[in-house]
């Protein structure tokens, strides 16, 4: 299956037939079948009826909307799963604060084991990198191994900021001088860098709501996050072993010029992609999450083991076959 990345302006999507087609004005521009599509994120104005998004709906292909830096982006899922024996589960298990650590700890533990894998491999590159890289490698591998001994999820939350502030100061030197890099900051990001790491963060929660869905679980009830009115909590536990991934993904992206410093202008005190970058961007990024989504499933369907007192043997081999057909999808996706 395949993601379409619709950014430009006075468009009109109409459902034909079994395709999604593009007006500009009356000319017909072009179409996508909408068998192939399993994600629509739309970034700009354009015209859709509720036929388009029930036909979107129907053939289970879900939809964001980017709205722009003022507002959050807009999730359109269709009903996917609906499992009421796993959401019990789920909802039961998330008012356990033991089986909610021991998760926790697995999620952010990877993280931290990951981000201090990748700065490993950054000080490899030189000399210099290496000396710079040294401490902060050593601050987060001595975290990661702290993270197993966390007594309650507020400690838990204590190491993996004092991580991220580590390691996001540690990127500074990673990244070229140009960028003006000084660490993690959003809404609105401040930087060509930390613009790009939220709209990868962005798309890739979104990603796993829809992985959520297809598990038959409810994205908003998270172990680690808690509920919070309108946050796909479940989503938010689940992404953050993905993080260190689309991080060295992020950096690849200026060091091979994918992205440039003129990609991006200031506009109100925030920083943002140009067009032409973001269009660059997103071929790239389906190319790259198509190697990340089946670590983003594996995710879902530990969780979903995780569950199995509650759910029985049953539900497990249900979880497997899904997995399996989803990937079977996205390799026939990747021959058409």
């Amino acid at each position: 299956m395949v993601t379409l990345f619709v950014d430009r302006k006075g468009l009109t999507l109409r459902a034909d037939s079994s395709a999604l087609a593009f007006y500009d004005g009356n000319e017909r521009m072009g179409t996508v079948p909408l068998k192939l599509l399993e994600r629509v994120c739309i970034r700009g104005d354009l015209q859709l009826s509720a036929s388009v998004l029930g036909k979107l709906g129907e053939h289970g292909a879900g939809v964001v909307v980017l709205s722009g830096r003022k507002r959050q982006p807009v999730l359109l899922m269709p009903n996917l799963k609906v499992d009421a024996k796993r959401r019990m589960a789920q909802f039961n298990l998330a008012q356990n604060a033991d089986f909610c650590l021991r998760q926790a700890k697995g999620w952010v533990g990877g993280k931290v084991a990951s981000q201090a894998a990748l700065l490993e491999r950054f000080s490899t590159k030189s000399d210099v990198l290496r000396a710079r890289l040294h401490q902060p490698c050593s601050v987060l591998a001595g975290v990661a191994g702290e993270i197993g001994a966390a007594a309650d999820t507020a400690r838990l939350r204590g190491l993996e900021g004092a991580a991220a502030a580590r390691y996001f100061a540690a990127l500074a030197y990673v990244l070229p001088d140009s960028l003006n890099f000084n660490g993690r900051n959003r809404r609105p990001p401040a930087d060509a860098f930390n613009a790009v790491l939220s709209l990868g963060y962005t798309l890739l929660h979104f990603e796993l709501v829809r992985q959520v869905y297809l598990t038959g679980l409810d994205p908003f009830v998270g172990f680690y996050h808690g509920i919070e009115h309108g946050r796909e909590s479940l989503a938010c536990d689940l992404v953050e072993p993905i993080r260190p991934l689309y991080d060295e993904w992020a950096v690849s992206l200026f060091a091979d010029g994918v992205l440039r410093t003129e990609d991006f202008s200031m506009r109100g005190g925030a920083c943002e992609m140009g067009k032409a970058g973001r269009m660059r961007f997103y071929a790239a990024f389906e190319t790259a999450a198509k190697s990340w989504r089946p670590q983003m499933r594996r995710l879902c369907m530990d969780l979903l083991s995780a569950l199995g007192g509650e759910l029985g043997d049953e539900s497990g081999c249900f979880a497997e076959s899904e997995m399996v057909a989803a990937e079977e999808n996205d390799a026939l996706a990747d021959c058409l």
